[in-house]
């Protein structure tokens, strides 16, 4: 029962060779990890753990700097394009429609079941055609009682 490890050799099923993992220790440390009463663990930082707090502040510098690079895109995007949106794909000038200022929930048109979702109509003449016609199509796909000369023994 010693603490010594035996490497196996990793392999996939088609016989290749996996290579080792790597078993470095993470960048990041917790607080927790950072000392306890009654541990030996010092409550200051290594240089290492101090790097890896300086990553973390870096990280967000960097988050900075793409936040203000987009926004900086958006403008210039604004500046040099913006203007096709108000044109459509032959050139013509776009008219704005003015959207109602209010809109009922209910429609008169597309109905709404018991739980909101859209119905599809399904008791209409249409809706039962389409029904009989997919039955009639799938009917092949349907799970059929087997003959007896058919039957496992």
């Amino acid at each position: 029962m010693g603490s010594r490890q035996i490497p196996i050799k990793r392999a996939t099923s088609a016989g290749y060779r996996i290579p080792d993992r790597t078993t470095t220790k993470l960048t990041s440390t917790s607080s927790v990890s950072l000392g306890h009463a009654g541990t030996n663990h010092s409550p200051v930082l290594s240089n290492k753990e101090k790097q890896a707090w300086g990553d973390a502040v870096r990280k967000d510098h960097v988050w900075r700097e793409f936040v203000e690079a987009e926004r900086r895109g958006e403008k210039k995007w604004h500046e040099n394009w913006s203007f096709l949106k108000e044109y459509d794909a032959l050139g013509n000038k776009k008219e704005i429609e003015k959207l109602p200022e209010q809109v009922p929930v209910f429609s008169d048109q597309i109905p709404n079941t018991t739980n909101q979702n859209i119905g599809s109509r399904i008791n209409t003449d249409l809706g039962k055609n389409l029904v009989h016609m997919d039955f009639v199509l799938t009917s092949g796909n349907q799970k059929k009682r087997l003959g007896t000369e058919l039957l496992p023994c």
